[in-house]
């Protein structure tokens, strides 16, 4: 039996193809597989800052929610932080939620008759809204383990 030069040349082109298909396919397969993401290290001080930060804005954004008319509503954390801004202030305050713009408004209330005594300005407000997450930051600072 003998092999012809067609039939070899026949065999390598195949083989040839063959190869060929193999790399291509395993190009198509590399493209598709999505790049190894970055990877970021945040320092644990870092990551408690994050998780301080992120609760106290959680709880600040939450602290106007509360029903009208079920008395304070706040407890633990919230209750801490606006005892403390009322000392700070030198008055009893409230907190309720602004329905026109959704910012904090604050009043000042007489402690033993439980009455709205005045409202404080939006400026005011303000001031103590950012106050009172600096105090909050620093409760949950204290708290956390």
């Amino acid at each position: 039996m003998t092999i012809t030069s067609y039939q070899v040349q026949n065999i390598l082109r195949t083989y040839a193809k063959q190869l060929s298909r193999g790399q291509r396919l395993a190009r198509a397969r590399a493209a598709s597989e999505p790049l190894p993401a970055d990877q970021v290290n945040i320092s644990i001080e870092a990551r408690r800052k994050q998780v301080i930060e992120k609760i106290t804005a959680e709880i600040v954004t939450n602290i106007g929610f509360r029903l009208p008319g079920m008395g304070p509503g706040l407890g633990g954390i919230e209750e801490m932080a606006l005892d403390k801004l009322s000392q700070e202030f030198g008055q009893t305050l409230d907190i309720a939620q602004d329905e026109v713009n959704g910012q904090l408004r604050f009043k000042v209330v007489d402690p033993e008759r439980g009455e709205v005594i005045r409202d404080l300005s939006p400026e005011e407000s303000a001031t103590l809204q950012d106050r009172l997450y600096a105090i909050t930051q620093e409760i949950i600072d204290q708290n956390m383990v």
